[in-house]
């Protein structure tokens, strides 16, 4: 829970900054947000992703699962059409670190309403996720209802409907 914290800090103190760089040259796109995950025994995450030049996305990602321990993401990613490709380094709470590779995609399917899908791989596990995502207020919050399943080695396999809040800048 104390990493959840500092990342909430951490996003806090780069909104200030990226919030001014974005209305002084519109160069980047911020967001960050809470969601939590009924898989296992419930997971709460914080995650902040900045856009720094078009095209390309950089992010942090800390993921507390209730009763084990906690995880760690960071990760870039590449903007082609519809798609991100991206590599990143998944710090887990029971074994080492590991590299692994994202393709995630998007789409808008009415309105503010946007439908996603995403694959992790790493060698110790694959992760989907699909979900939606609802515009509260355009261009600065919006809502996620997502399922995330987990497919770990040598743990038993995980999944579980999430819900979201973030926020744009």
């Amino acid at each position: 829970m104390k990493k959840l914290v500092c990342l909430a800090a951490m996003a806090a103190l780069l909104a200030g900054g990226a919030g001014s760089a974005s209305a002084i040259g519109g160069i980047m796109d911020t967001e960050v947000g809470y969601g939590y995950n009924g898989a296992a025994d419930g997971i709460h995450s914080a995650h902040i992703e900045v856009k720094p030049i078009p095209k390309v996305a950089v992010g942090a990602e800390v993921r507390h699962w209730n009763h084990r321990g906690n995880e760690t993401d960071v990760y870039a990613k590449y903007r082609i059409g519809h798609l991100y490709i991206g590599a990143g380094s998944r710090n887990y709470y029971d074994r080492d670190a590991r590299m692994f590779g994202l393709v995630e995609g998007r789409a808008n399917v009415l309105g503010p309403l946007d439908a996603y899908a995403g694959l992790l791989v790493s060698s110790e596990e694959r992760q989907y996720k699909a979900g939606l995502q609802l515009d509260l207020v355009p261009t600065s919050f919006d809502v996620d209802l997502n399922y995330t399943y987990y497919d770990r080695d040598d743990v038993d396999n995980e999944g579980g409907v999430g819900i979201g809040l973030n926020y744009h800048f």
